[in-house]
Order: structure tokens, then sequence, then C-alpha cells
């Protein structure tokens, strides 16, 4: 029912901080021979990035236990079910003996067309149409608040010295923001056959723009991942991951399928 494509490399940074959860697999590599293709023939699939931070080898802990608890996980197929989920593995990791750490995480549960997509820091989730390519998630961070306060345009906040800055996520770092009663973004979609969800970390979209992205992706995602791949590759610094999913009955095949 549906087609996976994915990738992740550790850039030009000493650890994998990174951290995939792709229906039931945990992926935390240095490097992996790209794209890697799934294909998931059930009615739900749940999909997840994390992107650690903390000192040492801490935030390459935080995105790996988050994804461990994912594994674990029973959740309805709801937006009330999904932040229940989030936020007993927040309490979790409160208790974990992880410290002075933290994880992004961007991620889409989905039950044959409908979907829940869900964040919480600046990992993302896009939505590709044969138009455009959609930014459907909303970042936790210093930039994307001064986009909703009108201060700096969409567009601004991609060459902002301080996009860098998250103020949400999973960890106990974010533990008096969790108590505060701040949540994950949560939103319900549904998937077209001819549309495509692109989730990755910000080693890809601090170094893409979205329209770059979408032309490099154009007219065909799964025949095109490469050519977005290869563009990374040239601009790589930090640690990314991004995973392409569509459904399995489009029209067109990727290159793996052949």
């Amino acid at each position: 029912m549906y087609r996976i494509l994915f990738c992740m490399d550790i850039g030009m940074r000493d650890n994998q901080e990174d951290c995939m959860y792709i229906d039931g697999e945990i992926l935390q590599v240095s490097n992996m021979e790209c794209p890697r293709s799934k294909k998931v023939d059930r009615e739900r699939l749940l999909v997840a990035v994390c992107d650690g931070m903390g000192g040492m080898s801490e935030g390459e802990r935080a995105s790996r236990f988050v994804c461990e608890m994912l594994k674990k996980c029973s959740i309805p197929f709801s937006p009330e079910g999904v932040y229940r989920a989030l936020f007993r593995i927040q309490k979790k990791f409160e208790s974990s003996g992880i410290i002075w750490s933290g994880t992004t995480i961007a991620g889409v549960f989905m039950e044959g067309d409908k979907s829940i997509v869900f964040n919480a820091g600046d990992s993302r989730i896009y939505k590709y149409t044969s138009d455009r390519l959609i930014y459907i998630s909303h970042d936790h961070s210093y930039v994307q608040s001064l986009i909703d306060k009108g201060l700096i345009s969409y567009e601004e906040a991609f060459y902002h010295p301080e996009k860098y800055i998250v103020e949400f996520g999973i960890g106990d770092v974010f533990s008096v923001d969790w108590k505060s009663g701040k949540k994950p973004y949560i939103l319900e979609d549904i998937l077209k056959e001819d549309e495509a969800y692109l989730i990755c970390t910000d080693g890809l979209s601090d170094y893409i723009p979205d329209n770059e992205m979408y032309y490099l992706l154009y007219p065909d995602p799964f025949e095109n991942f490469r050519n977005l791949l290869e563009a990374v590759e040239k601009v790589k610094t930090d640690n990314y991951s991004v995973v392409l999913i569509g459904l399995s009955n489009t029209k067109n095949k990727d290159s793996s399928d052949k």
C-alpha cells in the first residue's frame, strides 16, 4: 500500500545524532547506500525522523531512545492518540537517565490515504504535489517565532543567522515547556495518489531551499529522489535524514522497482 525511499548520512560531523523510524525499523548509521527502498503492504504506517542534540553522545542516545519508544507504542489513529504517545515518550525520557539532551521529531502516521502529521522541533514534513512543495509541519524554532510575529518572511528565515535555535522537542531540556502546556504540532491530512510526503531533518532543509527541492524532485519525486540526494551531498555539513512516502498504487514506479 505504501512505497518509501530513504537515506541518512553523517555529513561532516563526528557523531550520527539523527535516527529514523520506518515501519518498525530503527536506523542510525553514519552512511548508507542510498536511496534505500521499502514497500509496506499494510493499512497503517508510521514513519519518523529525529535529530538529537546534546554534548558528547547524548544527542545520539536521545534520538535513538525516542525511536525505540515509538516501536514499543500502540498508538490509536487519532490526533489525540499521537499527542498522548508523544507525551508518554517525553515522560519516559525524563526518567531515562539521558540528561541535558533532547531531540526533534517529525513524522507521519498513515491509515490508507489518511494521515496524521506531527512534529516537535525543526525537523520537517513537506507535501509534494504536481504544483509545489508544501511545508505542512511547523517549526518550533526562534526564526519560526519571528515568522509567526510577522517580523521576517518564510523565505528570509532560510538565511537567518539564528535559524539553528530550536525551542521545543522531546527530552529533559524541554521538560519545563511540556509542563507549561506546550504541545507538538499535529495536523490531519489526506494524501492523493500523485502526491508524496517528504520528511527530513534540518541537515537537508537548512541547506536546500524549498523551491529548489521541488524542482529537483519534479515531475516525479520517486524517479528524481536521487537528484535531491546528489544536491545535498554537495552542500552537506550536518547529519541529514530524508524519507519519501507515497501510495504504492501510484502510476509510476521508482527505479528500485525496475
